[in-house]
């Protein structure tokens, strides 16, 4: 493509509302460019980085990175202009890559031909969260009410790639309703999780699959055969395992988080796994400097320090859980579960104070009337 005289390889933005904003990060002058959508998050400013940003920038390939302030589904009024702000800006391209995962892979394969895309990339994505349309899944419940859904029907893209874990519940059926309206290449990772994208990164097979996609060289087969030959190297497969062991195997559980974390010991979302099976096992002395080591890996330690309250809870300790979901609200007001953290605490602490007056008063202030003296 022709790239401006003087275009600099940093970033311009596209389109800016107080919702949407688009970024144009590159002038590489490459051949392929790629339209990503962000994921859902708790970090609700638009300054943030855009999804892939620092691995587009590394490879010097150019990008438009479109992000949401708030998480609903890129259901705004104003969607229409930033779309078409995108496909201003990816005309002369030889490739246009629609890009994303969960929120952000449905918004690729769902707007990706509005942005002039040929081809689309999604990583474990939700066909819809329109209860109307997709009954069956009610992860997001709470945001999803506060969304007013654009009804309008994009056209499919000619080519779409959907990484998926097909043995979860939800991600399944959310890639056969894809596969069923338009030509789909699936690529299934079992116990992949949702979403697929930290298997891939560990295992070292997001970048083959995006180069291999650009090229068209993609032998989806293959992929899949060495990504399962690749597992033990993730920890995230193992924290996915972990997660799927009942309740009533704990030391099982606790065995594969701890294989989490020595296959990646830096990842503080495993440590929080480990601390939270090793409370469920009932090794709280264990489990409380797994909690600790956990928070201090991180500087967004909203999960982490979650963990180290449900800790606390569990062992009836409501006073310093009660101080950590003070900070919590305070430190992140627009999650929007943490206030109702806050009143269970507090109604279990009711609860419990009562029950301990009750007990003293039913046994013993009796006993205590019948010492001698």
């Amino acid at each position: 493509m022709n790239v401006e005289p003087g275009r600099i390889s940093g970033a311009r933005q596209l389109f800016r509302s107080d919702e949407l904003v688009v970024r144009r990060v590159g002038g590489f002058g490459s051949a392929v460019c790629y339209v990503t959508f962000d994921s859902y998050t708790d970090n609700r400013t638009l300054g943030r980085p855009g999804f892939g940003e620092d691995y587009f920038r590394r490879r010097r390939i150019d990008a438009i990175h479109v992000l949401s302030r708030n998480n609903h589904w890129y259901q705004y009024p104003e969607l229409p202009d930033a779309l078409a702000a995108v496909a201003a800006a990816t005309a002369g391209y030889d490739k246009v890559i629609a890009y994303g995962s969960s929120m952000g892979g449905f918004a690729a394969l769902q707007y990706g031909a509005a942005c002039k895309a040929q081809v689309g990339i999604a990583l474990s994505p939700q066909y819809s969260v329109d209860p109307a349309i997709v009954p069956f899944d009610r992860r997001w419940a709470k945001d999803v009410a506060r969304i007013a859904f654009r009804g309008d029907v994009s056209p499919p893209l000619p080519t779409q790639y959907i990484v998926y874990d097909p043995c979860d519940a939800y991600d399944l059926p959310h890639f056969e309703l894809f596969a069923a309206r338009s030509p789909t290449h699936g690529i299934a990772v079992p116990h992949g999780g949702h979403p697929v994208g930290g298997y891939l990164v560990e295992t070292d097979m997001l970048g083959l699959l995006l180069e291999s996609i650009e090229s068209a060289t993609l032998d989806p087969v293959g992929f899949t055969h060495e990504l399962r030959h690749r597992r033990r190297r993730s920890g995230h497969y193992f924290f996915v395992l972990a997660q799927r062991v009942p309740a009533h195997r704990p030391r099982q559980k606790v065995a594969l988080a701890a294989m989490a974390v020595q296959t990646h010991e830096h990842n503080p979302d495993y440590h929080s796994q480990l601390a939270a099976a090793l409370d469920a096992a009932g090794d709280y002395a264990a489990a409380y400097e797994v909690h600790l080591r956990a928070i201090a890996m991180t500087a967004d330690g909203l999960y982490p320090r979650h963990g180290l309250l449900l800790h606390h809870e569990m062992q009836g300790q409501y006073d310093p859980a009660l101080t950590i979901a003070d900070r919590l609200i305070a430190d992140y007001p627009a999650v929007l579960w943490l206030p109702k953290v806050r009143v269970r605490l507090r109604r279990k602490r009711r609860h419990a104070h009562w029950l301990g007056r009750l007990a003293h008063s039913l046994y013993l202030d009796p006993l205590l009337d019948r010492l001698p003296g």
